[in-house]
C-alpha cells in the first residue's frame, strides 16, 4: 500500500529550448525563402549568390540527374528505322529537335518574363515529348518538371498548389539546369552524327 501514496512528478509546461547558436558571418546569411530574397535588395555579387542559393533550394525536389544523357534503347529503335548507314532519317529528326529546342527556350524565357505559368507548362510538355522521342531522358525529366511547375504543383505533379510566385521561382530555378542538360544532349547528338559522317 505504500506504493499507492507515491505522488506523480510534475511535468514542465514547456520543453527546454536549445541554446541559441552563434551569429553567422554576413556571407552565409542567405535568405531562405523567395519572399525574403525579394525583400533584400540584390545588389552586386553577394545578392546574386543569395538568389542562386535560394534557387538551388527550390528545385531540389526535381531529383538528381541520373542515367546517361541518351537512353540508348530508345535511340537505338530510332536508328533501326534508318534505311542506310548514313542515318539520314534519324539525323534529320535530331537536328530538327535541336533547332526546335533552341526556339522553345526563347519562348520559355519570354513566358517567364510575362509570368505566364500556362505557357511554361505547355512549353515543358511540348519539349518533353520531343526529347522523349530521341531518348534524351534527362531533358525529358526536367521538361516534365517544368510542365508540373507551370501547373503550380511539385516536380511529380503532386502536392498542394503553390502560389504563383513560388511556381515561377521553381520554373526560373529549373531553367538553368534544363539548359545545361539540353546543351549536353545537343553535344551528344552532334558528336554521334559527326562520327557517322
Amino acid at each position: 500500500m505504500a506504493a499507492a501514496t507515491e505522488q506523480p512528478k510534475p511535468v514542465p509546461a514547456q520543453a527546454p529550448q536549445p541554446a541559441p547558436s552563434p551569429a553567422k558571418p554576413a556571407s552565409d546569411d542567405a535568405p531562405t525563402s523567395t519572399a525574403a530574397a525579394e525583400q533584400s535588395p540584390a545588389t552586386g555579387k553577394e545578392g546574386t549568390e543569395s538568389k542562386a542559393k535560394d534557387d538551388d533550394a527550390l528545385d531540389l525536389d526535381v531529383g538528381p540527374e541520373t542515367g546517361s544523357v541518351v537512353d540508348m534503347d530508345v535511340f537505338g529503335q530510332l536508328l533501326e528505322i534508318d534505311d542506310d548507314d548514313t542515318h539520314e532519317f534519324s539525323k534529320t529528326l535530331a537536328f530538327d529537335y535541336i533547332n526546335q529546342a533552341e526556339a522553345t527556350f526563347v519562348e520559355i524565357e519570354e513566358a517567364l518574363s510575362k509570368k505566364d505559368l500556362d505557357a511554361l507548362s505547355r512549353k515543358g510538355h511540348f519539349l518533353k515529348g520531343s526529347s522523349a522521342a530521341l531518348g534524351l531522358q534527362r531533358v525529358q525529366h526536367l521538361c516534365e518538371a517544368l510542365q508540373h511547375f507551370g501547373k503550380r504543383r511539385d516536380a511529380r505533379g503532386e502536392g498542394p498548389e503553390v502560389s504563383e510566385e513560388e511556381a515561377l521561382a521553381r520554373c526560373r530555378a529549373l531553367l538553368g539546369r534544363l539548359k545545361k542538360n539540353q546543351k549536353e544532349a545537343k553535344d551528344w547528338l552532334e558528336g554521334f552524327y559527326k562520327e557517322k559522317a
